[in-house]
């Protein structure tokens, strides 16, 4: 049987982000939504193929941010903390973009490094286990006129999209205080431009808003 919007709220829990064309699938609408520490990707499309594309949708989000999968649910997964209280859960509207929006694999090997869009450095962020926690600290190499700027702007760039505790000025740990390089390495490149990702958030916002009121989340 197929569950109407207020029964996929009741099975799923609140919708954190939705997609509203999927540019590789039909340009179906998908959303990702939290109940307690479940993620569930799901859309109202009833497209040959749909349930197949979630399924690859659900493995993407695994890859990307270093979730569990749930194997009893090829749709669902969680993070090792849980997502108590809704930790950790800020990141996953990018999550989900990344997921839906892009097919190649994010490469950890090198460390978390991004080139600075305002400067010369490669901007990059250390680990380590702390009392506090996790603990990730922003820096560079390269030239950069006053790169502790920079370090800090980035820093403060991640603690606004992932809902971070600061431990210093270029240092944070997750919510949970626990380990999770590919949310931050995720985050990093929205981080060091801060104003055009809160411009691209608030176009994403407004088609999300359209898509849910007009078509009421429907199967495109």
């Amino acid at each position: 049987m197929k569950l109407n919007p207020s029964q996929i709220i009741e099975e799923y829990g609140r919708c954190i982000e939705l997609i509203s064309m999927d540019p590789f699938f039909n340009e179906i609408t998908v959303g990702l939504f939290l109940k307690g520490s479940v993620m569930t990707v799901h859309s109202y499309s009833s497209k040959q193929g749909t349930e197949k594309r979630l399924n690859e949708i659900r493995d993407r989000i695994v890859v990307v941010s270093g979730a569990l999968p749930i194997d009893e649910s090829p749709r669902q997964a969680t993070f090792p903390c849980k997502l108590i209280d809704g930790c950790c859960s800020s990141s996953l509207r990018f999550v989900l973009k990344e997921a839906v929006m892009k097919d190649t694999v994010k490469d950890l090997s090198k460390g978390i490094v991004c080139k600075d869009l305002r400067s010369d450095m490669m901007l990059k962020v250390d680990g380590s286990e702390s009392e506090n926690g996790y603990v990730y600290k922003v820096s560079g190499d390269g030239n950069s006129d006053k790169p502790e700027i920079r370090y800090r702007a980035v820093t403060n760039g991640l603690i606004k999209y992932g809902r971070f505790n600061r431990v210093d000025n270029f240092s944070l740990t997750l919510e949970c205080g626990n380990r999770n390089d590919n949310i931050i390495n995720l985050l990093l490149p929205l981080a060091r431009n801060i104003s055009a990702t809160e411009d691209s958030l608030a176009a994403d916002d407004l088609a999300g808003q359209m898509t849910t009121q007009s078509l009421g989340f429907a199967a495109n």
